[in-house]
């Protein structure tokens, strides 16, 4: 460049901060990206959870044996489930290139001189005097990392500092997420059990006295009732709980639910039966529903009588292998 056109054109300071700019908008459009594939992915996972859980029901079973439109939504269904996990990569692809894009940028606005020697190291600019390229006036890589420990601290730290920020903010955003994912996760299953608990101690404590179900009135329960996460109903001789919102993988409108029986002639018994959903992902969440107000020695015997018909298969196993004697 010549001296007149030092202020009016483009000095390599202009330039350095013209690209980490445009480094910048473009990081700025791939975190964008990244965020929309995020919500688009929540509603994905929600609408093949839903859209399995249908299909897992009585009626959904009946209409994939008799309509080919089901059975083919039905394995459209299941081919989305599975590039739903390579979506999650992509997401993680996309959040790293828009940190490393956006920590360039703010080197290039922070160190503009030294950003610019990194461009013509890298043959991405050229030093121009007068339209004639200077061959000669190439600094090496080399030269570059050995002038960075004559950078005031000043200058570093503020780059330093901003990368720092970034990616802090970035991990520390990605880790509320998942921490308060599992903490609403964890209060949805406390808020479940805690009402089903409610119900069959209310349920023991009526037959109890008077040998009989009880419904809503007699129990002092109310009719329907809600949380931030499930929608309680009594009627009659069950009480059913409906997820309002997706709990991790497991859909919204998911049902548990507990039906109460008085049983025998002469003496009469309380028969309740829990009811967990059949979706795997919902299972996972719940595992110890059908053990909510069973006694500990109850649950002791189940175990052992599973144990116990386990031994037992294994022996008879073993018995058939063994040759006869003659």
């Amino acid at each position: 460049m010549t001296e007149g056109q030092k202020n009016t054109g483009l000095t390599p300071v202009r330039t350095a901060r013209l690209i980490a700019s445009l480094i910048a908008l473009v990081g700025m459009v791939f975190l964008f990206l990244e965020r929309a594939l995020a919500a688009v992915l929540q509603m994905a996972s929600e609408g093949v959870q839903l859209g399995l859980t249908r299909y897992d029901s009585f009626t959904g079973r009946m209409a994939l044996q008799n309509f080919a439109e089901d059975r083919q939504l039905f394995k459209m269904l299941q081919d989305v489930q599975g590039l739903l996990p390579s979506a999650e990569s992509a997401l993680t692809v996309l959040l790293f290139i828009a940190i490393v894009l956006l920590a360039i940028a703010v080197v290039g606005l922070a160190l503009p001189r030294f950003f610019v020697h990194i461009l013509v190291t890298l043959k991405l600019l050229k030093w121009e005097t007068d339209g004639i390229e200077e061959e000669g006036e190439e600094t090496s890589f080399r030269e570059i990392i050995a002038n960075i420990g004559e950078i005031p601290l000043k200058k570093l730290a503020i780059p330093a500092a901003a990368i720092v920020v970034l990616v802090g903010g970035f991990a520390g955003i990605r880790s509320c997420q998942e921490s308060a994912k599992l903490a609403s996760v964890d209060s949805a299953i406390e808020d479940l059990e805690q009402h089903t608990l409610d119900y069959i101690k209310a349920q023991k404590a009526y037959f109890g006295r008077t040998k009989t179900v009880g419904g809503p009135k007699a129990l002092q329960l109310p009719d329907t009732s809600s949380s931030d996460y499930f929608e309680y109903k009594v009627t009659g001789a069950r009480f059913t709980a409906i997820s309002r919102v997706p709990i991790e993988n497991c859909p919204a409108g998911t049902k548990w639910s507990v039906y109460s029986e008085a049983k025998g002639v002469f003496t009469k018994e309380l028969a309740l039966y829990r009811q967990p959903p059949k979706v795997p992902a919902c299972i996972s969440i719940t595992p110890n529903y059908k053990n909510i107000g069973r006694p500990e020695k109850k649950k002791a015997e189940d175990s052992k009588v599973s144990d116990s018909k386990s031994k037992d298969s294994t022996a008879k196993d073993q018995k058939a292998k063994e040759p006869e004697k003659k």
